[in-house]
């Protein structure tokens, strides 16, 4: 009962709290100052409270980008790019998402500062994406690269594998995918119980990335792209958030040219609860999932401790 209540209560607030901050018409450059006044968070408070945590700043010719490590001996390295519709999103405002993420996955985590809308329209975030995922291939070599985004940096997360796929450079070990908007077009989506993102949400922050791009350009909507030969897939979404019809359709599509893809669908959950509400039984569980993903991928490639983890087209958490 308790349990309940606390699902409740959290899902609510996070829906109230969302809507009231970011509305479709809200000026670009006022949701991200609100973004970061609300989720910036510093290194010094972050380590007060992990002593073991560390930082370091990567610049990679303009682009910015910070690591976070909260494990000793990482397994792995993980690009995460953030979320944010294209617009908000920093390495300070996600450093603590990226050190759950370390320590969840035993892994170091790398936040690229990718360019944002509408300074920076399309391919300019595309692009930093795939810089970013060279640079730590060639600084990590000895690690299994992972490549992850949450809303906007999940759809980027696509973009960015197949684009080194058609260039033929090497892929990431796998890719963990967070309620991605993957869908610029919005062309099919079932109406759901989001407490939050709405269709004109979608349509002002699509405008904003895209430009004058057709939306349907794969790069840009990564939903029409091939999944051929891309890495294994997981992707999670929440059972009653607009964007789950994106997420199945990735799998869908990737599934049938021949890609392995597992989707969680959180019972009952919105937009990237596992990043927004970390508390939740169902977020402990989503948890779970990626660091089942990450064990799996990295025994596939004969790495220590070799755990190998269930499979299945979709599961609920």
């Amino acid at each position: 009962m308790i349990d309940t209540l606390e699902r409740w209560m959290s899902l609510r607030a996070y829906g109230l709290f969302t809507s009231a901050l970011f509305r479709p018409g809200t000026a670009p450059a006022r949701m991200r100052a609100r973004f970061e006044r609300f989720a910036v968070v510093s290194r010094r408070a972050l380590q007060r409270k992990r002593p073991g945590l560390t930082f370091e700043d990567h610049p990679i010719g303009t682009l910015a980008m910070e690591s976070v490590c909260a494990v000793p001996a990482p397994r792995c390295a993980i690009v995460h790019l953030h979320g944010g519709a294209f617009l908000m999103g920093s390495p300070a405002s996600y450093r603590n998402r990226a050190m759950r993420l370390s320590f969840r996955c035993d892994a170091e985590v790398f936040v690229p500062d990718y360019r944002l809308a509408p300074e920076h329209a399309f391919p300019a975030a595309l692009e930093d994406a795939v810089a970013a995922l060279q640079y730590v291939q060639a600084l990590r070599p000895q690690l299994p690269i992972f490549v992850s985004g949450d809303s906007a940096g999940g759809g980027l997360a696509l973009s960015a594998l197949a684009r080194l796929r058609d260039s033929r450079q090497r892929l990431p070990a796998g890719a963990i995918l967070l309620s991605p908007w993957t869908d610029l077009l919005s062309s099919a989506r079932t109406p759901r119980r989001d407490l939050w993102l709405t269709p004109a949400h979608l349509a002002s922050w699509s405008a904003h990335y895209a430009g004058t791009a057709d939306r349907r350009d794969p790069e840009l909507s990564p939903v029409f792209a091939d999944f051929a030969r891309l890495p294994p897939l997981l992707l999670l979404a929440g059972e009653h958030e607009i964007l789950l019809d994106d997420a199945l359709r990735v799998a869908d599509s990737a599934t049938r040219a021949g890609t392995s893809a597992r989707v969680i669908v959180g019972k009952g959950m919105q937009h990237d609860w596992p990043l927004t509400l970390p508390w939740l039984a169902e977020s402990r569980a989503a948890w779970r999932e990626l660091h089942a993903f990450v064990e799996e991928r990295c025994a596939a490639l004969a790495l220590p401790p070799q755990t190998a983890a269930g499979c299945s087209l979709r599961r609920q958490v």
